[in-house]
């Protein structure tokens, strides 16, 4: 198993509902700082272990008791919200 650090910090700085960001906003800045900070590669390496491995509760990292980013009702709402605003705007960055 590997540390998805990256994307926890990502969840909870850029996308946390409390920083009062649109989503596009939120979506331009996470683009912007994946590769900006040298760490694309790494980002892209934990969301794909993250998004395949059927052990990671995609619901429990979008909402728990530390921030709120979106409260899905099922899994794979939590995954696919997952996909499209954190794996699908990375694809194309170098």
């Amino acid at each position: 198993m590997i540390e998805i650090d990256s994307v926890l910090h990502m969840l909870k700085t850029i996308f946390n509902v409390d920083s009062g960001l649109s989503e596009a906003a939120a979506i331009n800045i996470y683009r912007r700082s994946a590769q900006s900070s040298g760490k694309l590669e790494a980002l892209l390496e934990e969301l794909g272990y993250a998004l395949s491995d059927p052990s990671v509760s995609w619901k429990a990292l979008l909402a728990n008791s530390d921030y709120e980013v979106f409260d899905a009702e099922t899994e794979e709402q939590a995954k696919a919200y997952a996909r499209r605003v954190l794996w699908e705007p990375l694809q194309g960055l170098k």
